[in-house]
């Protein structure tokens, strides 16, 4: 098969050869929106830590990882997110434990917790 046939057939998925590099984690004191740019995201925050996250739909596949360091939750501003057992979306991404995370996807329609703990 030629390469170029192989490509099509791929569509949309990415084949990386070799090591994987993405942005530097981030941290954050205050609620936040998050950028386009931002993969690994740390709440620094006294207090439950709000996240707007991008609109599913816009961003298919996208992984985001997002743990915190103080023992406050961290919520998305909207009911999008799936938590890691299933079930239908809310806002809890973090319970209020110092050293929470979650590992998030885009499924096109919500954000699903795809692990942590």
């Amino acid at each position: 098969m030629p390469i170029g046939d192989v490509w099509d057939t791929m569509k949309d998925q990415r084949l990386v050869v070799g090591a994987l590099a993405t942005a530097i984690p981030v941290t954050k004191t205050a609620d936040f929106t998050l950028a386009d740019n931002e993969t690994f995201v740390i709440s620094d925050r006294g207090a439950t830590n709000t996240v707007t996250l991008p609109a599913a739909a816009s961003c298919p596949g996208r992984i985001v990882v997002i743990k915190t360091i103080q023992a406050f939750t961290v919520v998305s501003n909207a009911s999008n997110v799936i938590p890691r057992i299933g079930g239908a979306a809310g806002t809890a991404i973090l319970a209020a434990s110092d050293g929470a995370w979650a590992l998030l996807v885009s499924n096109g329609t919500a954000w699903e917790i795809m692990a942590g703990n």
